[in-house]
């Protein structure tokens, strides 16, 4: 049916046909589809679900629903069958929502006399179990509650024939097929718009202590070449400071995908790797620097290549656009720039929030030091910095003030 209506609309040529002989199957097919199919439509919400328990990110998969249209059909189908006049004999359903029965009775002005079986308990796919589904049908049947089971499973359906139990298949109605395919169909244009977007990733030494002399330029180099080999794409510069290189939304996600990501903290990790997407290079590059900025968030990933430790983050318009909600905000709050507020993000990463001063701020931010203490004032006019006594005396004339800055009272994460 699904190939006949794919013909019908002209998508057999995208199609790829997989079948399986148990639900249990579905998280090897998926596994092995997923190099090759932007999009996956599952023929039912079983083995949807099934993939969505073993792990799979949900963003390129989707099923076709057993919707109000095939109920129609299959209580038409058995009205039509039987033969029954003035009355309906009472059905089990499973796989179905029960708004979805609850709706098609009401149009068709028949009584609730009906029995739903979840396909899960709670909305857990881990307690998906065929095994509960085809004993709740029989327990039904026995009690008298029910005359006729509607399945939308194929193995419930042949496990209740080879009892010779009265049991109805609920096929999908052609128009069901169709919209599903269409929807699919939408979601790989997408999918195939997004990956051809230029990504930009741009590599830097973590510790600007470690990034002075040819050794530093030359492990850059190395790491580098590591990661381009990775990720895909073309290295276009490299100099004291960091490497640049391009490629697509498309190479990245799918080489990152295959790279064993940690949330786990690496010990000593040596690069931050941003990595930004755009529809330009140039706004790739800016969500890149972007993304390096925030490289102590929560969320922060990280990877090993031959012993070398990585720090990565990835930003996309989307992800560009909440940060600069949130960065307004606190800038807001602080009565300055957004840029201050991402700047001191990343100036805060290796200078001590619990004790500096505002030279040791100044060099860290690049700015000069009356320009430091302008906005140590600022800050400190606002509770979010103190300060805490005096440095020792390294040089003649007075000794210097020792801040605090309370980063938790902002209103952005340590990026």
């Amino acid at each position: 049916m699904i190939e006949r209506v794919a013909e019908e609309i002209g998508l057999n040529s995208i199609l790829v046909v997989a079948k399986y002989k148990s639900p249990r199957e579905t998280a090897e097919l998926v596994r092995a589809l997923q190099p090759v199919c932007p999009v996956i439509l599952f023929s039912g919400r079983l083995p949807y679900r099934l993939a969505i328990s073993a792990g799979f990110a949900p963003d390129n998969l989707d099923y076709i629903p057993h919707e109000g249209t095939d109920l129609f059909r299959a209580l038409a189908l058995v009205a039509l069958g039987k033969g029954y006049t003035g009355q309906f004999p009472k059905f089990s359903f499973d796989c179905m929502a029960e708004r979805d029965v609850s709706e098609a009775y009401d149009e068709l002005r028949l009584s609730d006399d009906y029995h739903v079986i979840p396909l899960e308990i709670d909305s857990d796919s881990s307690e998906i179990n065929l095994d509960r589904i085809i004993s709740t049908h029989r327990s039904l049947l026995e009690q008298g509650k029910i005359e006729h089971c509607f399945t939308c499973i194929r193995s419930v359906f042949e496990t209740l024939s080879a009892s010779r139990l009265p049991v109805f298949r609920i096929n999908h109605a052609r128009i069901s097929v169709r919209q599903a395919l269409l929807r699919a169909q939408l979601r790989h244009e997408l999918v195939q718009a997004e990956a051809s977007q230029v990504a930009i990733c741009v590599l830097s030494q973590r510790s600007a202590s470690n990034t002075r002399g040819k050794h530093s330029t030359k492990r850059l180099s190395k790491a580098a070449g590591l990661c381009s080999d990775l990720l895909g794409g073309r290295i276009v510069k490299i100099d004291l400071n960091e490497a640049l290189w391009i490629t697509t939304r498309g190479a990245i996600d799918r080489h990152l995908k295959a790279l064993p990501l940690s949330s786990v903290s690496v010990r000593d990790p040596a690069f931050i790797l941003g990595i930004g997407i755009g529809p330009n290079a140039d706004q790739a590059e800016a969500f890149a620097r972007q993304a390096q900025q925030r490289t102590s968030s929560p969320a922060t990933r990280y990877f090993q290549i031959q012993q070398t430790a990585f720090i990565v983050e990835k930003m996309d318009p989307n992800e560009a656009r909440e940060e600069r909600q949130s960065d307004l905000k606190a800038a807001r709050n602080l009565q300055v720039s957004p840029a201050v507020i991402r700047r001191l993000g990343v100036v805060f990463q290796e200078l001590d929030p619990n004790g500096f001063t505002s030279a040791e701020l100044a060099k860290s931010y690049s700015i000069q030091p009356r320009s430091a203490r302008r906005l140590l004032t600022l800050l400190k006019d606002r509770g979010f910095v103190e300060e805490c006594g005096l440095g020792a005396r390294h040089r003649a004339g007075r000794p210097e003030l020792i801040y605090r800055i309370f980063l938790d009272r902002m209103l952005f994460p340590i990026r």
